[in-house]
């Protein structure tokens, strides 16, 4: 899908309170625990994408509260769906583990898996160019049902380092936060659906 260039301008991100981020209407936040959100700037299109910066301290759930996505916030990313955002996401490793491969999931409810219909998704839909990879992976494979997960990988991130997720997520059904969720306890496997997996970059 081609995009026709947009001229758009960098908001300052505000710092609203502890451990939460105002940028171009959304708010960030690490209140449900495992990582310290540190900074987050852009204005969610393609060519100016939020731009979150955490730091995992755990070996658990990390889950960013993302706050805002309403009608009026519009899709910044072109594709038919009501709502849309481009998130890169630069993570880094506060931990004493390796990771060698990241997961991450939606979440509408916390501790809820997205579902096929709650219209939430990492840009799901027919002819639609999802720009979604990694750097610090090489490869990686995006879920769709029975609900929305990717898993980066074939890669090592040691203690100290960073992996950059460049993302896009889009909801038809905006209500209330949604939640993006790192897994580190939860088995590769229990996001791979059976049969072959498309490639994270398509």
């Amino acid at each position: 899908m081609a995009f026709g260039a947009v001229l758009c301008l960098s908001l300052p991100a505000t710092t609203a309170r502890a451990g939460e981020v105002s940028a171009a209407g959304l708010v960030f936040s690490d209140a449900e625990g495992g990582f310290v959100l540190e900074s987050a700037t852009g204005t969610g299109r393609l060519d100016d994408p939020f731009v979150v910066v955490e730091r995992i301290t755990g070996n658990g759930e990390a889950a960013l509260t993302i706050e805002g996505l309403t009608a009026a916030f519009g899709n910044r990313i072109d594709t038919a769906h009501l709502t849309g955002f481009a998130l890169t996401k630069i993570v880094r490793n506060g931990t004493n583990q390796v990771w060698r491969d990241f997961p991450v999931e939606l979440e509408r409810h916390r501790g809820e898996g997205s579902t096929y219909d709650d219209g939430l998704s990492f840009a799901q839909g027919p002819q639609v160019t999802r720009s979604i990879w990694a750097e610090g992976f090489a490869s990686g494979r995006v879920v769709d049902e029975p609900h929305d997960g990717i898993v980066f990988q074939d890669g090592t991130i040691p203690p100290g380092g960073s992996v950059t997720l460049h993302l896009v997520v889009t909801d038809n059904m905006p209500a209330g936060p949604i939640y993006l969720v790192q897994r580190r306890l939860a088995p590769t496997a229990s996001l791979a659906p059976a049969g072959r997996h498309p490639r994270a970059r398509s």
